[in-house]
């Protein structure tokens, strides 16, 4: 945000009363070698908003001096320095200012920084060692007179005398609060000094007067905190020690600035988990409001394709998210499908009964929505896209799996025709598993052609750690359903996918570590299966020898 400076000006730039300040001490020049009488008079080292630094030269002679190639630096030394363009001429008496936006080395630093002054030979003819100007946004480094000693702080006199320099109000440079703002801060600086900086805060008919403190260079207060609903009303008052003052903003003993709380997400106060995993099965919602104390409810609302909100159509889904007591609530919208497009926005409503959203809904004053999001018009709502989760099939004869309970697939490379085919799974035993199978096909349309294992029905081996399927000799059909070969036949590929049956899902597992459920198991009714069993380039794949 663009910062405003609220002061007193005598010309285009901001003046206070060139004063010395009795903190700086008193920096001659070690020593000058002063040519034709020009000399470095006046720098800007911290500008105040928008200023950016800048040079001052004064020609104390009595003729004009061209001072084409002659050399500004921010360092004690020449060396490096920026060349003054050609054609550039002093006149006698006169002064001539460079900016940060001319030269190329740098600007001069706000924390102290020497500048020197070279001819075009490079023999120095001036030097200042300007000091720490941190806590003196838009006061200048100058001569006391023009191209005399001593130096000191000084309201700046940009292109003209600086013995012209009138007392006026302090430099006062702020931004505005917001609800948020929790540690507020301001610039003030005057060459007399400052005597105080006060923030006026109003909250509903309160009314405090908080003393701000100097702390790295800025005056700074901690903000009360505010109630959803409250008007808040400030602004900010600086005296020098002449007793002149600036106020932000510049009308704001009659009209200070004002917000209403509102509340809201905090910054960064909304994860949505399943992102990383394209939105593939349940996508959970974890919300931080500001003043979590004062919420009563938060709600999300989801459509799915189809659904609609509009003036006609109310299709839309409530979730009420839960408090999870620190600071937080979370909610779930269900698995969907791929390539699903669903739709959401989130409500707090505060025990004071006011209400914000996620997106910002904004109104002008007659109720009229003037944001891009409007809660009564799904089209404007955020939205993610379910997405498609692809593999390239391998022929790997181990296959690695990281979800669900299957963790690895092994089977004999290249099995010998007639010949048993062992396929060994192995998965988790953090859950009861009661059933694998394997699926084959080699047409172009999927055949379930199954090899089963059924816990306490057809093998002893059965474990919670793995089981072993033996596949040989199983028919494989073609689109039409004719048996065109089995799955140890001579230079046969076969696709296949693994189906794990527990007391409360039923994972598929293709290749490269894919899984898919059937029924998800908090009671969903998405089939995440379906597509895939349909497509066999998802499946593994393995070559009879």
């Amino acid at each position: 945000m663009k910062k405003i400076i609220y002061t007193i000006a005598a010309v285009s730039v901001l003046f206070t009363s060139c004063v010395k300040d009795d903190n700086i001490p008193d920096k001659p020049i070690d020593p000058p070698a002063i040519e034709g009488g020009i000399v470095l008079n006046e720098v800007l080292s911290n500008g105040a908003g928008d200023d950016v630094d800048w040079i001052e030269l004064f020609n104390g002679g009595t003729e004009a001096i061209d001072v084409s190639g002659y050399m500004l630096n921010d360092a004690e030394t020449t060396e490096g320095g920026w060349a003054i363009p050609n054609g550039t001429t002093i006149e006698a008496g006169g002064f001539i200012v460079f900016d940060e936006n001319e030269w190329d080395f740098g600007g001069v630093g706000s924390s102290g920084e020497w500048v020197s002054f070279a001819n075009a030979s490079g023999t120095l003819l001036d030097k200042v060692d300007v000091p720490d100007m941190s806590a003196n946004a838009g006061l200048t480094y100058a001569r006391e007179l023009d191209g005399k000693d001593p130096w000191a702080i000084s309201s700046p006199t940009k292109g003209e005398s600086n013995g012209d320099v009138e007392n006026v109000a302090p430099i006062l440079d702020a931004e505005p609060m917001t609800e948020h703002t929790s540690l507020y801060s301001v610039s003030a600086s005057d060459a007399d000094g400052v005597a105080s900086v006060k923030l006026v805060y109003m909250q509903n008919e309160g009314i405090v007067s908080l003393d701000m403190s100097l702390v790295d260079g800025k005056y700074r207060t901690s903000v009360p905190q505010a109630l959803v609903g409250d008007v808040v009303k400030y602004y900010v008052i600086a005296t020098d020690k002449t007793g002149l003052s600036s106020v932000y903003p510049e009308e704001g003993t009659t009209t200070p600035l004002e917000f209403t709380v509102v509340g809201g997400i905090i910054e960064d106060g909304l994860t949505i988990e399943g992102e990383d995993a394209g939105n593939r099965g349940v996508v959970t919602f974890m919300v931080s409001p500001y003043y979590a104390d004062q919420v009563d409810e938060i709600r999300l609302y989801y459509l799915l394709p189809g659904e609609n909100q509009d003036d006609v159509n109310d299709d839309k889904t409530k979730v009420v998210l839960t408090d999870n007591v620190d600071g937080t609530w979370s909610g779930d919208i269900p698995a969907q499908n791929t390539d699903d497009v669903v739709r959401y926005y989130l409500r707090i409503e505060y025990k004071v009964g006011t209400k914000t959203y996620f997106p910002i809904e904004e109104e002008d004053a007659e109720g009229n929505i003037v944001s891009d999001f409007d809660h009564d018009n799904g089209t404007t709502w955020p939205s993610y896209t379910v997405e498609e989760k692809t593999y390239t099939p391998v022929e790997d004869k181990v296959a690695t799996y990281t979800d669900g309970p299957l963790t690895k697939v092994t089977f004999p490379k290249n099995p010998i025709p007639g010949t048993d085919i062992n396929v060994v799974l192995e998965y988790t035993s953090g859950e009861e598993i009661i059933e694998a199978r394997i699926y084959f096909d080699a047409g172009n349309t999927p055949k379930y052609v199954k090899a089963n294992k059924i816990k306490g029905e057809d093998d002893a081996t059965f474990s919670q750690t793995g089981v072993t399927i033996n596949v040989a000799d199983l028919d494989v059909e073609d689109t039409e359903g004719t048996v065109v070969g089995t799955t140890s036949d001579d230079e046969t590929k076969v696709s296949f996918y693994v189906r794990i049956a527990t007391e409360t899902a039923e994972y598929y597992y293709g290749n490269d570590g894919s899984m898919y459920l059937d029924d998800t198991p908090d009671g969903g009714t998405t089939d995440q299966s379906d597509d895939f069993k349909a497509d066999p380039t998802l499946w593994n794949v393995y070559n009879v020898q």
